[in-house]
């Protein structure tokens, strides 16, 4: 009899987890896997790496650099429901600035402040795909 318990127990573990699965990853909207976006910080042009950590449960990890300046800076965060809330760290020690947002249609906007909340900027951020331009000639 306990075989039978256990085995219905594995069965029923087997056909929630998939589903339980598919409804963290449909949350995740457009960073249930990596993704390139590309768009301005303020004023200034950047490129952000997304992507989910080995664990997706923990939410996301990545990077973004800023046209025109070298290094990367490193970003950790979470999405929930289309959100996006992500601290940043220049050094990879310290927090930087945080970063929230949410998904409007392709696009993800919202603000960025600096760690010490005395800097403030407005993000919009675009899968590299979907912001790419024709070719030189094309139409």
């Amino acid at each position: 009899m306990i075989g039978r318990l256990a085995l219905a127990l594995l069965w029923a573990a087997l056909l929630t987890g998939p589903a339980h699965a598919a409804d963290a990853s449909a949350a995740a909207g457009m960073f249930a896997r990596p993704v390139v976006l590309r768009g301005t910080l303020g004023n200034a042009q950047i490129q952000m790496t997304l992507r989910p950590k080995a664990d997706p449960a923990e939410g996301i990890e990545g990077e973004y650099i800023v046209f025109g300046r070298s290094g990367h800076i490193l970003l950790a965060g979470e999405t929930e429901s289309g959100g996006l809330l992500m601290e940043e760290s220049e050094n990879g020690t310290d927090v930087s600035g945080q970063w929230e947002g949410q998904q409007d249609g392709a696009a993800v906007r919202g603000t960025w402040q600096s760690a010490d909340g005395s800097v403030s900027k407005p993000f919009l951020l675009m899968p590299a795909e979907a912001g790419a331009s024709p070719a030189r000639g094309q139409r």
